[in-house]
């Protein structure tokens, strides 16, 4: 059986991967580096906390970790998915927790952890969230076991009942941090239900700022995002009346004063409303990330 450090797909991947994160620190500094440092963005958004605090924005960290508990299809599916690219995912989040814990600020991790649900992929996110204190929300390749794949609700219960205590909003769920509510919430497909409206409500009656973390950002026309990547566009395939009913509702109600989300794998900042800005994360795996400071 292999053992759980070697997570790629098959000897010659797993020494490639090694050799570079092995290489990565001594050369550190010099003229060269084989993988380049992370990117640490930084941003301000007011949203009317009495004191300043920060947090490390990172999403699509897409780890692809499998061993021998795989069954065939999903092993099948992982080994097509081993060369687009990714393969630096776990490095940099690595390096992400680094310089979160050396300045003291939470990572929030907008969905896309892993690549593949996996059980060495759930376990090994599941160990981080929980001994690197990461808040987390799932995202669609939380879900992805296989190449028959859909996007829609019902797929999701073959692996959401996995997810257990370490991912939040499962479907929805509320975090506190530097006296702001970070709403959570699986719009992972593009879609919400009328439970997640039904946990927004509750949160909006507790009165305190609300930053909204999902994985699919919310639409509003002056993003610049194709509709296919959006959550809450009238006239989508995947989309529903609860669904644009719900972005609407957020957007228009005024505790809610940031969005943050990921899955486009580029980085966006944009008015999500009049009182709110929506910060869309580019990919981890490529090393990048934004470190948020939340004002007054």
């Amino acid at each position: 059986m292999k053992s759980d450090s070697q997570a790629v797909f098959g000897r010659r991947e797993f020494l490639r991967l090694a050799s570079l994160a092995a290489c990565a620190a001594p050369l550190r500094g010099l003229a060269y580096d084989p993988i380049p440092a992370l990117n640490v963005r930084k941003v301000s958004i007011p949203i009317g906390v009495a004191e300043p605090f920060s947090i490390l924005h990172v999403s699509d960290s897409h780890i692809a970790r499998i061993d021998s508990r795989a069954g065939e299809s999903t092993y099948a599916f992982a080994k097509s998915r081993s060369r687009i690219g990714r393969e630096l995912g776990e490095y940099y989040l690595g390096e992400a927790i680094h310089h979160a814990r050396a300045r003291g600020i939470k990572v929030v991790h907008t969905g896309d952890f892993m690549d593949f649900a996996s059980v060495a992929n759930i376990e090994y996110a599941a160990r981080r969230i929980r001994t690197d204190g990461i808040v987390a929300c799932v995202g669609n390749h939380e879900y992805w076991l296989d190449a028959d794949k859909k996007e829609v609700e019902s797929y999701k219960v073959a692996t959401i009942s996995k997810f257990k205590d370490e991912w939040k909003g499962v479907p929805a769920s509320t975090v506190q941090l530097g006296g702001a509510n970070f709403f959570m919430f699986d719009n992972s497909f593009g879609t919400v239900t009328e439970t997640i409206a039904a946990a927004f409500e509750a949160t909006v009656k507790e009165g305190l700022p609300i930053v909204m973390v999902c994985h699919v950002p919310l639409w509003t026309e002056n993003a610049g995002l194709e509709e296919e990547w959006s959550c809450g566009v009238l006239g989508r395939n995947l989309c529903d009346a609860v669904s644009c009913e719900f972005v609407e509702r957020v957007r228009g109600e005024p505790l809610v004063r940031a969005v943050l989300a990921g899955h486009i794998h580029d980085f966006r900042q944009f008015a999500f409303s009049d009182h709110a800005q929506q910060l869309v994360a580019g990919a981890l795996f490529n090393g990048d990330c934004t470190e948020i400071e939340f004002t007054n």
